[in-house]
């Protein structure tokens, strides 16, 4: 919400609708392409597909990273790609615009924060510096590593406004262009 009330300040007549499709404890490979509607790539465009009656997708919110670093040896269940962060997020949002045919759609991503459990996220560095490289046109990132948290990777309360608004920002950016 912090999102849309911060877009509304730029413009009061806007019509701001969101489609939810977060889900916590998530790696970029579990991002990648999947037509099933049972993944999350092809939940989140079923859902899009679902709203297009209701008014033109323009844009995408995404902020992922933190599973991605992980230590291997501490989520053994699943294959993690801290190095490859950035190649993967590239791909996905290549698809997206791709099957929403929206070749130039404005994608604001969030670079993961900080973290007091780097035993555990050893990746931790890695994923952030891999989230920098990201070279996409009609994209750009935010920064969260000034923002308070209220666990070992998850933000407050206040946090995650400054974030929505952070998230405003850089999206209206992207569409005054």
């Amino acid at each position: 919400m912090a999102f849309a009330t911060e877009l509304l300040k730029y413009d009061p007549e806007l019509i701001v609708g969101l489609i939810p499709c977060a889900k916590w404890d998530t790696t970029i490979q579990q991002w990648q392409k999947d037509l099933s509607e049972d993944t999350l790539y092809g939940s989140c465009l079923k859902r899009a597909y679902a709203a297009s009656p209701m008014g033109e997708i323009k844009g995408i919110l995404f902020f992922q990273g933190e599973s991605d670093a992980f230590n291997p040896q501490a989520d053994p269940s699943r294959t993690h790609f801290p190095n490859q962060w950035a190649d993967k997020f590239i791909t996905l949002v290549k698809d997206f615009r791709q099957d929403l045919g929206k070749p130039e759609l404005p994608v604001v991503f969030a670079q993961i924060g900080t973290t007091t459990f780097k035993k555990k996220l050893s990746n931790w560095e890695t994923v952030k510096a891999q989230q920098e490289t990201v070279q996409l046109p009609a994209t750009e990132m935010i920064t969260t590593d000034d923002l308070a948290l209220q666990d070992q990777v998850h933000f407050t309360t206040e946090s995650y406004l400054i974030i929505g608004k952070r998230f405003a920002r850089k999206f209206w950016k992207l569409t005054q262009r």
